[in-house]
């Protein structure tokens, strides 16, 4: 049965989603992992105008494919890219947690950013707020950490109305646990009332090639949790990534966010013209192979979520804002 969400909430997911309550999103976030894709040999030589100028190309190169949504930061993609002529049938993600330590590795402690906030997302018109974490489900001293500033990160969402986008990414994975520790961490973000999860694939695809185990384990996933999921791409390629879609939607998975495996090798070519020239061939028919994919197999998030109160009154109890 579909679980009751405010107005705000699902309003905002109808803004991120398509016509069939899919999710389609373009990844762009990026900061560290971008400044090394762009130079591996040098990442700290990428400057400003170069990060702003590549997110810049990719968003204006695939916003026109029917993408639902764009996940972008507050430093080099937000302003610059409202800037810049984001379309209004795009919905807004912004990511709130600290994601550049000047190319030093993550913390595993999650840092939200400082001076920006959900009250700030909310604020700047924002469908969505977005938060990466590391997780374990196996150490307990790091998920109690985390799970006290993923609660009030989900306890600012829930006063200012807007949806939370919970990103578990496990820590200590081998191949055997790597099942495990996916449901299990996306089973904790639910239950702290994340209101999407977004998620690894659960199988290790370098390992096991069996197709039917990985039906099996996103099927499992499904079951475990009573959020909608998208799947995320880390950074696989393009056509396994595709792969991936087709299963995980199959197997109950609302949709997608993709990142690297759709502009990941626009990267690599550091002429400008041809940069923007390939985004807007190869590029743009990825996304739309991709689109097509989640569209024709994903479930819709309404399966999960219906308005809480539709009745003549139902703005005498809705609460102002903080």
């Amino acid at each position: 049965m579909a679980k009751p969400i405010s107005i705000g909430k699902y309003r905002a997911l109808q803004q991120t989603s398509t016509d069939n309550s899919v999710f389609t999103i373009l990844a762009i976030d990026h900061q560290d992992s971008l400044r090394r894709a762009l130079n591996a040999d040098a990442p700290n030589q990428i400057s400003t105008d170069e990060m702003v100028t590549f997110k810049q190309h990719v968003v204006t190169a695939l916003c026109d494919t029917d993408i639902s949504g764009v996940l972008l930061d507050p430093v080099y993609g937000i302003a610059q890219l409202v800037d810049s002529g984001l379309p209004s049938s795009v919905g807004l993600l912004a990511e709130l947690e600290k994601a550049d330590y000047n190319m030093n590795p993550l913390p595993m402690a999650v840092d939200i950013r400082p001076n920006w906030s959900v009250n700030k997302i909310k604020r700047m018109a924002a469908d969505g707020v977005k938060l990466f974490y590391y997780y374990d489900p196996d150490d307990t001293d790091l998920c109690q950490q985390q799970d006290a500033t993923i609660a009030n990160v989900i306890a600012s969402c829930e006063s200012y109305d807007i949806p939370l986008y919970a990103e578990p990414i496990i820590t200590n994975v081998t191949t055997e646990n790597r099942q495990r520790k996916v449901i299990e961490s996306a089973q904790r973000a639910d239950v702290l009332g994340a209101d999407i999860l977004k998620l690894e694939f659960p199988i290790d695809v370098h390992q096991n090639i069996d197709r039917a185990d990985w039906s099996s384990a996103c099927e499992a996933l499904t079951a475990g949790i009573s959020s909608p999921w998208v799947l995320l791409s880390a950074g696989v390629s393009f056509e396994l990534f595709c792969e991936q879609v087709e299963i995980a939607c199959k197997a109950g998975a609302c949709g997608f966010m993709v990142g690297r495996a759709i502009w990941g090798d626009a990267c690599l070519i550091h002429d400008t013209s041809e940069r923007q020239n390939w985004l807007k061939t190869v590029g743009r028919e990825r996304m739309r192979q991709l689109i097509q994919i989640a569209e024709t197999h994903a479930i819709g998030w309404t399966n999960y979520y219906q308005l809480s109160k539709t009745s003549t009154d139902w703005y005498i109890d809705y609460p102002d804002m903080p």
